[in-house]
């Protein structure tokens, strides 16, 4: 046996011993969880209090709701947004702390003054007053135990474990269920900075989009792979997904029925009917009518639609086709939103982190449409065509319509939900039109290589977003390069937020990279060993 031979087996007999101690379902599940929710947690710890979209408010109906107020006493009428809410006076604080730093990129978060220690009830507002109660129930838990700064850094932690647990199940049914080890390149490239940044704090966004990354993906493993022979966990998974998606903010229905729809032209008529006589599928119907009743009648009672909250209103004589041109001009800003601006909106990424995500993104879409001519795919080329117009159609249709009454006030997480299907369904279509089999050696490793490159450049372009919006809190966005000692320090410091972000990401992303290279399934290994 020559020296290449015997390298060859032993790498192999390393990576059989490594898939059968730590490759088992729950330990690779529990793996996956416990470093999404770490690189969720970096971000909550790294980030000032209420230094997010809306986090005030969303901090103070989450409060609000977990004491009983599931609306609050209505503010001048039904169709307001804004509702009255009576919670301790330090979840009301958001507003007082941020004031002096938000959209004031230059400005440090150390100008904050200190979160008061009362205990005391207060009387105060939230515009997110008729949102869906399910994210507030659960992260709002929290502050019934520690009604100080501490509980609110816990309910933040408490929303980075219900949206890593999301992500931790796309990234499970990618290994578990599919043929496709590209895949985990789709979940990790929908995973922008800005998933990380909003699900790392209080914001229902966070829960919308991580929800919709697992549907997403679980949902094209079951039309494309499994439709024949649905598994009774990957359809749990696409069915909680779901749920969730629908039960999580007003739009939500809508986003979770484009994707249904999308899912379903991509995988044709037969998959569907596969899937549907499945009995998996008709145990998972019932509680999943159930959740969407709830929310259309959540939506339609409470007026979760009818926000009269304005910050940028237009005036009335100004014309739609002028409206329609300045709302189209704001696409390029939506799509930076996608992929991360932050603080209030008003802390950008460096330059390189945009042009590796729009890269990866662009080249997978090219490649799917590219194997899907070669045969032609209708149907599945319609769906991913259809999917980047609803991304590029759907925010300046929407904005549009309440223009007047509203201002322009459309963001880019909003679409989210929809945009990060983009990638999954992307590669979920090229290995599909490829055929998601196992390759030769060589083939394998060429494949590795690219997944390795891939991984990189995301981790580079990641860790350039943290530390840019580390920065910004700490010095200012006009502050000097060193800001390791800037006023402002988040709990952990400068430098070992800087550090645990860093290994929580080469980490993630060498699991992701490792395991992409595996020959074989966790069900195929199962079997030989039963």
């Amino acid at each position: 046996m020559s020296d290449a031979e015997d390298v060859t087996e032993g790498h192999a007999r390393i990576g059989s011993w490594f898939v059968r101690t730590v490759g088992a379902p729950r330990r690779f599940f529990a793996l996956c969880l416990i470093l999404t929710f770490l690189n969720l947690a970096v971000w909550s710890i790294a980030t000032p209090l209420f230094a997010s979209p809306d986090e005030p408010t969303q901090i103070a109906r989450a409060a609000a709701v977990v004491r009983g107020e599931l609306v609050g006493r209505t503010v001048g009428s039904t169709s307001n947004g804004t509702t009255a809410i009576t919670i301790p006076a330090v979840f009301a604080s958001g507003p007082a702390e941020a004031a002096c730093y938000a959209f004031h990129p230059t400005v440090a978060a150390s100008c904050a003054p200190s979160l008061p220690t009362s205990t005391k009830p207060v009387h105060t507002t939230t515009y997110a007053g008729r949102y869906p109660p399910l994210y507030y129930l659960v992260v709002g838990l929290p502050s019934l135990v520690w009604v100080s700064e501490a509980g609110i850094y816990l309910m933040r932690l408490t929303s980075a474990l219900v949206n890593g647990l999301f992500i931790a199940l796309a990234l499970f049914a990618v290994r578990r269920w599919s043929g496709s080890r590209l895949l985990l390149v789709g979940v990790l490239t929908a995973t922008t900075p800005m998933v990380w940044f909003l699900g790392s704090v209080v914001n229902p966004s966070g829960l919308e989009i991580c929800a919709a990354i697992c549907l997403w993906t679980s949902g094209a493993v079951l039309v494309l792979e499994r439709a024949d022979h649905p598994p009774p966990g990957l359809v749990a998974i696409v069915a909680v997904s779901l749920g969730a998606l629908v039960l999580t903010r007003p739009l939500s229905p809508l986003w979770a029925a484009l994707i249904v729809c999308l899912l379903a032209l991509a995988g044709g008529w037969r998959a569907v009917a596969g899937i549907v006589r499945s009995r998996a599928v008709k145990w998972a119907v019932l509680p999943l009518l159930a959740c969407g009743a709830f929310a259309m009648w959540w939506i339609a009672s409470k007026h979760a639609l009818d926000l009269e909250h304005s910050t940028t209103p237009v005036p009335q004589h100004e014309t739609s086709f002028h409206l329609l041109g300045v709302i189209i001009g704001h696409t390029w800003f939506w799509a930076q939103q996608m992929v991360g601006v932050f603080g209030w909106l008003d802390t950008f990424s460096p330059a390189v982190t945009y042009v590796v995500w729009f890269a990866v993104v662009g080249i997978v879409f090219v490649l799917a449409l590219v194997a899907l001519g070669r045969p032609f795919r209708p149907r599945a080329t319609a769906a991913l065509v259809l999917l980047v117009l609803a991304v590029l159609a759907l925010p300046v249709a929407i904005a549009d319509s309440q223009v007047h009454r509203l201002g322009i006030v459309w963001q880019g997480r909003d679409i989210l939900p929809v945009a990060v299907g983009i990638p999954v369904l992307s590669v979920a279509l090229f290995e599909h039109a490829r055929g998601a089999r196992r390759q030769p050696l060589l083939r394998r490793n060429r494949s590795a290589l690219v997944v390795g490159t891939v991984c990189t450049a995301l981790g580079v372009a990641e860790l350039s977003a943290f530390s840019e919006a580390l920065r910004r809190y700490t010095v200012g966005v006009t502050g000097p390069v060193d800001f390791l000692n800037g006023s402002w320090q988040p709990p952990l410091s400068t430098t070992g937020s800087i550090v645990l972000a860093c290994a929580v990401v080469v980490l993630l992303l060498a699991w992701s990279a490792y395991w992409q290279s595996q020959p074989a399934t966790l069900t195929e290994l199962e079997r030989v060993s039963s």
